[in-house]
């Protein structure tokens, strides 16, 4: 999509296959176009992925110092960070092209630098550009927390209006953008970026992404381990030393910063295992924060301190088997899409029975949104192919548009049938998935 922004000249939103992307906002597309253009010396799966880790080793400082904020303790920080570091989910995201990544980092960035009005308002800009209006959590966040000051009487009202006018500001500035978009799509933009893009998400399993209700909880357990049950004790720990009012108003935003955000997750209906990612620092900052309760102690504080580390690196090496795990492969579509980009002039798909029957399905029960069907099940072909594709979910429909067009297609083994309905050349075959090419009715 930030490639066919570039070849567009087009900004305002991601680009598909010429077709304005409005789900998304522009920033992140735009930036990972940036640098493949940039870099273009170098492959775009390496510069790309590169700028990723990048930019995932930032939010591992930002985590860092959040954790100290709260904890005001190195080793907590230390933990805390490697922690996060080594959850299988964080090591996914930082090794793939997304937008989560660059949402935690626009979280992390506004609490810790909120004070300026301008670099809170960049960190802003960055998450609320990167995901839209989940992007505004660390505003909302902010708001509640000194309206809690004031109720309590911690803060003048002078001090609050100072406060919740910058706040207001920075949302006001950023919301420019709705606006302006809101202007100039009309309905069309209400429809796709807001209604389906945002509001369907929560109330809804949409595009098939199912999970019983306690999904993140169970998540949380899988990823977390025994540390998700020490986030608990420490969350509880936390809790009875704020009702005893040992707990000053900052360490309690620092330390439960986050939560807010879980709590979120379990109350959509839309499951999909990234949208915890955000969350993995504050069960790792809880899990570890036991640890300073032995702080007296420095030989068992050290000691124990050690063993975590040390089970942490051996999940993480061992048990996740972290130096051969694999998040990509050249898979069979970018080997046909590869090929066909040489010697077709355009491309259909036809998705294969399992897809189709489940997208009928899912059409059926309203749980698709506009661009659903844009992306097909190998939305790579797209960018490996760089020249038309049509992806088509029904077998009738594509021996229609395959007829006496010299058309290129690509089909499952199962839909083998397909290609006798016209006179057709195998051109590749990779594992399950055959290229055809149509031939005029004279050959």
């Amino acid at each position: 999509t930030g490639k066919e922004m570039y070849d567009n000249k087009y900004f305002l939103f991601p680009v598909w296959q010429g077709n304005s992307w409005l789900d998304k906002p522009p920033l992140i597309p735009l930036l990972y176009g940036t640098v493949s253009k940039i870099f273009f010396m170098v492959p775009a799966e390496i510069s790309t992925r590169v700028f990723t880790l990048t930019i995932a080793s930032v939010v591992l400082f930002f985590v860092y110092l959040l954790a100290f904020r709260a904890s005001k303790d190195k080793l907590v920080s230390l933990l805390t960070t490697a922690i996060t570091a080594f959850t299988p989910i964080f090591l996914q995201r930082a090794q793939v092209i997304n937008l989560d990544v660059f949402l935690l980092l626009g979280w992390l960035g506004y609490l810790l630098f909120f004070e300026n009005f301008l670099a809170g308002l960049f960190f802003l800009g960055v998450a609320v550009m990167s995901k839209s209006l989940i992007g505004f959590y660390p505003a909302a966040i902010f708001f509640g927390f000194y309206s809690y000051l004031l109720i309590t009487k911690k803060i003048s009202v002078k001090k609050y209006k100072s406060i919740v006018l910058k706040i207001a500001l920075q949302v006001g500035i950023l919301a420019m953008w709705f606006v302006s978009m809101l202007l100039l799509y009309g309905e069309r933009f209400w429809r796709m970026h807001i209604i389906e893009s945002h509001f369907r998400r929560v109330t809804a399993s949409i595009e098939s992404h199912f999970g019983e209700r306690t999904y993140y909880l169970t998540l949380a357990l899988e990823q977390m381990g025994f540390l998700a049950w020490f986030a608990l004790g420490s969350t509880l720990y936390l809790g009875m030393q704020f009702l005893k009012k040992k707990l000053d108003g900052l360490t309690l935003l620092y330390s439960f910063y986050l939560v807010p955000w879980f709590l979120f997750l379990n109350l959509t209906k839309t499951k999909i295992f990234w949208y915890f990612y955000a969350a993995i620092p504050q069960f790792a900052y809880l899990g570890s924060l036991p640890l300073s309760f032995i702080k007296k102690n420095k030989v068992a504080y050290l000691g124990l301190g050690i063993v975590f580390l040390l089970v942490i690196l051996g999940k993480a090496f061992f048990t996740d088997k972290l130096m051969t795990k694999k998040y990509s492969d050249f898979s069979p579509t970018y080997k046909l899409a590869a090929f066909a980009k040489e010697v077709c002039p355009n491309l259909q798909v036809l998705i294969d029975p399992e897809g189709r029957t489940m997208f009928q399905t899912l059409d059926k029960l309203g749980l698709l949104i506009t661009t659903t069907k844009w992306w097909g099940q190998h939305p790579q072909i797209v960018y490996y192919f760089e020249k038309p594709v049509t992806f088509v979910y029904e077998k009738s429909k594509l021996s229609k548009t395959i007829a006496d067009k010299n058309t290129c297609f690509i089909v499952d083994d199962k839909d083998i049938d397909v290609s006798f309905m016209v006179p057709s050349v195998l051109l590749k075959n990779v594992d399950s998935l055959s290229l055809y090419q149509s031939l005029p009715e004279t050959q």
